[in-house]
């Protein structure tokens, strides 16, 4: 197990991955008492060998692993790649492209939702998979051989199941849906922290008074600036009940909406039993609400891929042209005509 502590050593093996068609790339990371996430650990595995890069050895230069990371020559493969890539994108102000998110891809090729994975090195792998050290505090020093282990597993399994997930991707025909998907992990705004958009993490269903909206947007932005000046989690300079309790007015359902909206999540499921894809890409409960509200909400299953499988039968069930119904102890879907 090779663990990496200075920068020459690190310079040389990023040397070796020149040429190589991609890296499997993963990392540790603390954040639970600081707002920006602390890097600990950074996990690469190239074509032959594996390495575990000590993010907090002292007098250790990341510029060597920051150069691997932005030669677009060299796909870089992760597993839920979006905290991973923030933390690449706040050391350089790139996003590591290009990117293979094996999460996503599995999603698409009918894993589930947010597949974990365990599951996919199971399944695909076919290997078993230690995540006993999952909750470890890797800032702390030394690290044990059974917290490296650990580490540098999630980036040797990941090779194979990123292999397996192309196959698979090639195979169903989804590649152009998963592109799509990755669009967003490769937009470097997705990245940059505005305080003026914290009001988005708030799940506000139905209509909003407009005073409750003003105010949580200007409260949150304020929490959201603290937290970054501070360096502390946003739940230390105020928690999210407080935020809610201080702006006055309330969400209300928009009436009526209730039934259509349990209609269009049975579709939804219907949809995605279907087509093999998971619940998760296709629509969430508020893109439901929205679609039952509007018919063109800016949602995305309104639009792509998604329209295709999903959006245009939501708003044909909306509009009576479209009936769900049970055959053989399952949904299906007719036309009102043929019922």
């Amino acid at each position: 197990m090779t663990v990496i502590t200075d920068t020459q050593t690190l310079a040389e093996f990023c040397a070796r991955q020149h040429g190589a068609d991609f890296i499997a790339v993963d990392t540790e990371f603390m954040r639970e008492r600081t707002y920006w996430p602390i890097l600990c650990l950074v996990q690469v595995a190239g074509p032959q060998e594996a390495v575990a890069v000590d993010a907090l050895a002292p007098g250790i230069d990341l510029a060597p692993l920051l150069a691997l990371m932005a030669d677009e020559d060299i796909l870089k493969v992760f597993h839920a790649a979006r905290q991973d890539i923030e933390i690449f994108f706040n050391l350089s102000g790139s996003v590591p492209l290009p990117l293979f998110d094996t999460q996503i891809a599995a999603m698409v090729c009918g894993f589930g939702d947010a597949v974990s994975y365990q599951t996919l090195v199971g399944k695909l792998a076919r290997a078993p998979l230690d995540k006993s050290s999952r909750f470890t505090d890797w800032s702390h020093r030394p690290l044990t051989e059974r917290q490296i282990h650990y580490a540098l597993g999630d980036v040797v399994h990941l090779r194979t199941v990123y292999e397996k997930l192309l196959q698979l991707l090639a195979a169903n025909g989804r590649a152009a849906w998963f592109a799509e998907e990755m669009a967003v992990l490769c937009e470097p705004t997705t990245y940059r922290t505005n305080p003026s958009d914290a009001w988005r993490r708030f799940r506000l269903r139905g209509r909003v008074d407009p005073s409750f909206f003003g105010i949580l947007r200007e409260v949150a932005a304020w929490r959201e600036a603290a937290a970054q000046q501070r360096d502390l989690p946003r739940g230390r300079i105020i928690k999210d009940e407080a935020v809610l309790e201080i702006a006055p007015g309330r969400a209300e359902a928009a009436p009526g909406l209730g039934p259509l909206v349990e209609l269009l999540r049975v579709l939804l499921k219907h949809r995605c039993e279907a087509h093999q894809v998971a619940q998760k890409l296709l629509a969430s409960v508020d893109d439901l609400e929205a679609i039952a509200a509007d018919d063109h909400s800016p949602v995305p299953a309104l639009s792509g891929w998604r329209y295709e499988i999903f959006g245009k039968d939501a708003i044909a069930l909306k509009h009576g042209r479209l009936a769900l119904t049970v055959r053989d102890n399952r949904i299906a879907l007719v036309e009102p005509a043929q019922r």
